[in-house]
């Protein structure tokens, strides 16, 4: 039994004993769809060869694929051969504008019997106003077809173009092509390439893979077509005996197609740049707008047509260059086959092209400048100034006629100089005016002194001074980068090195030269050697006498550490020896610097060493104060305070060696605390140098007040001793004044309080410290506000009851009269 399927359609199985009847039908019918299949594949491949753009193509469209795979094969009913995929599309929007994609590996997923790799690079296509173009790029590209690699390239494009004017181009590159292995050659619209390979394919004796290459470029009226690669593939072989051919389809590498534009609209101009130009014309200029045609497009100038008209692609900007024209404003028209902009505004600005020159006058003049020169002849109008040697003269002028210049001349280099009437767009030759040479003055110079090193910009003011001629001196010496200022009245130059002292400036040209100005080299350090610096360390606090030797000191002003100026400078009469004190200063070293009245020189290093404290003694006290206490170390001399716990010391004596210092303890809280000697440098510090120790209770030996107020508000002065400044409170009446409401003298023997407010009557007074409470006093309230001491508060109360028997005594003997 034999059963078979052509296309998919399957056929009944036949008796055995009609199988060479079948096998003749079977053969009759595979030739005839095999035909049918193999005319249909040649007019697609032909139809490649000759239609350029789609069906529905219209002006201005635009297409590019990268990979167009359609790839379709059957055996018995069984797919052998499977793939249908477009890699890499783009096409114009009908609007305007370009579609792109770009870099797209290849890839077919889901396909049959067909592999394929690389990368489309890029496929654009543009619709423009006057152009449509696309181009399609792939790159290392590989197709594998039943297993077979049926080729590879390295760069495949096509690009084509279709201008609204011009002819439609169509292009195609191929680099580095393999068909089945083997190096190979497609030329453009030439014979196909056609070769096979044998395959195994089940069902299909004696399989074979049949290619046809083709690459195309086609170029009609108004279109363009590119196809770089253009491979069909069939399968020839027997089934059942029966030779077949199998239609496998077709595989497109780098494809792009353009139509025409349309007719273009009108154009349009916004702008111009420049707006102004030579009458002479030759000036090259921009137009911005839309619509320019590349190839179609003019450009006038009041009537008169520009040359080098050049179209950008875009069809938005182009440029021109002008025609000759008449001074003053001029239309700009742009036109194409579409019509024409409306003008824009040109103005052509005279150019010394008609100027003649018939006469000059006077021809010479002073090298100062200052020469009123007449220049006759006719075309003048409009210009705007004359140079010489391109130095602008001054009080220009031309009359109404536009016949006759007059100018002033600028200073000049002795010799003939060059004439130009200068116009907006150029100039015009004058004739040779020569500079006689006349002596330049000099009346000041600014700065008139500086350093002896040189290097000084110097202002000279004059006359008579010529630009590119004139030299200036220093004592003979000669100045650089003298520049003189137009006019001819000031220079500026700088000065060279010279002795220190004064210095004659001397301003010469080829006219002469002035009398010698005043100029003073001040000592800047440059001559100065230091050979020593004596002694090379001191104290933080400053105070050391230093010795610096060596050469060039003469001059020298002052010495500084670290920038800040030492005291007690001197400078010895030959330059050789410099005495100075040192300031204060930070621990550590200090750039020493000699100053001058110009500058500085190095004196090396001064090392501030800081001060310090080796001992304590004693080492402890009462935290009541008043032990003598003697601090020895180094670096003291200065000391100005000694701090215990930040409280200062009483009766600082300082050792003038700077070696020790004796201080009486201030009063202060138990335990240790930090000495610090307070120094114009760092301070030195021990740290936890001074232990307080606890001392006897507080002792009250008085009081005074001894009353006061119910009312509270009497302040009590109290003497006795033990009181410690900010550890004090005070109990009067069972009321506690708090430490910080307290006031304690420095050496705690005396303090005072203000009292609270409390009942009438006696009450007492106690003093409490960190060492103990004190003993009691009496202390006594009355209802009567009470001021000063307790024998005034008598005597006022004494006096208060004399004064009432008096007024008593008074009133009975007055009573007495009267009866």
């Amino acid at each position: 039994m034999l059963s078979f399927s052509v296309e998919g359609r399957a056929h009944r199985p036949v008796p055995d004993d009609a199988e060479c009847e079948t096998r003749e039908i079977v053969q009759s019918t595979m030739k005839r769809v095999a035909g049918l299949w193999l005319a249909a594949l040649l007019w697609t491949a032909g139809g490649l060869a000759v239609t350029t753009t789609p069906a529905h193509a219209a002006p201005g469209d635009a297409q590019a694929r990268g990979v167009v795979v359609d790839l379709s094969g059957e055996v018995l009913g069984v797919p052998v051969v499977e793939a249908d995929a477009v890699i890499g599309s783009a096409t114009a929007p009908p609007g305007g504008g370009t579609d792109t994609e770009t870099l797209i590996d290849i890839t077919l997923p889901g396909a049959v019997g067909v592999t394929a790799d690389g990368t489309v690079l890029e496929v654009s296509a543009t619709r423009g106003p006057i152009s449509s173009f696309a181009s399609s790029a792939v790159a290392d590209v590989s197709l594998n077809i039943l297993g077979v690699n049926v080729l590879t390239a390295s760069a495949v494009e096509a690009a084509v173009s279709c201008p609204y004017l011009g002819t439609p181009t169509a292009e195609t590159t191929l680099t580095g092509l393999t068909v089945l292995g083997s190096a190979e050659v497609l030329v453009p619209n030439g014979p196909s390439l056609d070769v096979s390979a044998a395959v195994t394919v089940p069902g299909l004796a004696g399989a074979s893979l049949d290619l046809s290459l083709s690459r195309i470029e086609t170029v009609a009226a108004d279109s363009a077509a590119a196809a770089t690669i253009v491979l069909t593939a069939e399968l020839s072989g027997e089934i059942l005996g029966v030779p077949v051919v199998i239609p496998v389809g077709t595989v497109i590498i780098a494809e792009a197609t353009c139509e025409r534009p349309a007719a273009p609209a009108p154009p349009t101009a916004s702008s111009i740049d420049p707006d102004a130009g030579p009458q002479s014309g030759g000036q090259t200029v921009t137009i911005t707008g839309s619509g320019f045609v590349p190839g179609g497009t003019d450009v006038t100038f009041d009537g008169v047509p520009a040359t080098g008209v050049v179209v950008d692609p875009s069809g938005t900007s182009l440029t021109a260059v002008t025609p000759p024209g008449a001074v003053g404003p001029a239309d700009v028209v742009v036109s194409t086959d579409g019509g024409a902009t409306d003008p824009l505004g040109y103005t052509y600005l005279a150019d010394g092209s008609d100027a003649v020159v018939t006469g000059l006058d006077p021809d010479s003049g002073p090298t100062s400048g200052g020469t009123t020169v007449t220049i006759t002849g006719s075309g003048f109008t409009g210009a705007t100034g004359v140079t010489f040697d391109g130095v602008p003269g001054s009080g220009f002028s031309v009359n109404p006629a536009g016949t006759e210049i007059t100018v002033v001349t600028p200073p000049g280099a002795a010799g003939p100089a060059d004439v130009a009437i200068t116009f907006p767009a150029g100039t015009a030759d004058a004739g040779t005016f020569t500079y006689v040479p006349v002596p330049p003055t000099a009346s000041s110079i600014d700065p008139d002194a500086g350093p002896q090193s040189g290097g000084q910009t110097v202002t000279i003011t004059g006359s008579g001074f010529v630009p590119g001629g004139t030299d200036v001196t220093f004592d003979g010496v000669p100045a650089t980068g003298v520049v003189v200022d137009p006019s001819g009245t000031s220079l500026t130059a700088v000065t060279p090195p010279g002795a220190v002292g004064p210095a004659d400036v001397v301003v010469s040209t080829d006219g002469g030269a002035t009398d010698p100005l005043g100029y003073t080299y001040l000592a800047d350090g440059s001559d100065a050697v230091v050979t020593g610096l004596d002694p090379d360390s001191g104290p933080t606090s400053g105070g050391t006498t230093v010795t610096i030797t060596g050469s060039g000191f003469t001059g020298a002003t002052g010495v500084t550490f670290d920038g800040v100026p030492g005291s007690g400078f001197s400078v010895n009469p030959a330059g050789t020896e410099i005495t100075v004190v040192t300031p204060p200063g930070a621990a550590g070293p200090a750039d020493v610097a000699i100053t001058f009245p110009a500058g500085t020189a190095d004196a090396g290093t001064f090392t501030y060493v800081p001060p310090t404290i080796d001992s304590v003694v004693p080492e402890t006290g009462p935290n009541t104060g008043g032990t003598t206490v003697t601090v020895t170390g180094s670096g003291l001399a200065d000391a100005t305070d000694v701090t215990f716990g930040g409280v200062p010391g009483t009766n600082l004596v300082v050792d003038p060696s700077g070696t020790s210092l004796t201080v009486v303890t201030p009063p202060g809280p138990a335990g240790p605390v930090d000495v610090v000697v307070v120094l114009p440098g760092d301070d030195a510090v021990a740290s936890d140098g001074f232990t307080y120790t606890s001392g006897p209770a507080p002792v009250i030996d008085s009081v005074d007040p001894a009353e006061g107020s119910t009312g509270g508000g009497t302040t009590v002065v109290v003497d006795g001793d033990g009181f410690i400044p900010g550890q004090t409170a005070v109990t009067i009446c069972g009321q506690t004044v708090p430490a910080g409401a307290v006031t304690v003298n420095s050496v705690g023997d005396q303090l005072t309080f203000v009292t609270p407010a409390c009942g009438a009557g006696r009450t007492s007074i106690t003093v409490t410290t960190p060492n103990g409470t004190s003993n009691e006093i009496a202390f006594r309230y009355v209802g009567l506000p009470v001021t000063g001491s307790a024998t005034t508060n008598l005597i006022t109360s004494g006096g208060a009851l004399v004064l009432l028997g008096v007024s008593l005594l008074l009133l009975t003997r007055r009573r007495a009269k009267r009866a």
